[in-house]
């Protein structure tokens, strides 16, 4: 017989919400980004992975810790890289 597993508490629902919150600031990300069509499809992809990292993070909690806190850890250093790409200067 296998032992429950016990739901993600609420303080950790709460971290990953708030880093998610920098996801909602695609549009402009997206009206900033330079006419570069690989820039743009990295941009496209954005809102999807941290969405899919957010909800992998909150699933795997209970039972892998240490692997929720590398998912909420690549979604921070992936905001700043979409960051640093849109507002870097790049020159075709």
């Amino acid at each position: 017989m296998t032992r429950p597993v016990p739901p993600t508490p609420k303080w950790m629902t709460a971290l990953i919400i708030v880093v998610l919150l920098p996801v909602f600031q695609f549009p402009v990300l997206l009206s900033n980004a330079p006419d570069i069509q690989t820039v743009r499809t990295l941009l496209w992809i954005y809102p999807f992975y941290c969405l899919t990292a957010a909800y992998l993070a909150y699933v795997c909690y209970p039972q892998r810790r240490v692997m929720s806190w590398i998912l909420i850890a690549l979604m921070i250093l992936t905001h700043i890289a979409v960051w640093l790409l849109v507002t870097t200067p790049i020159e075709p």
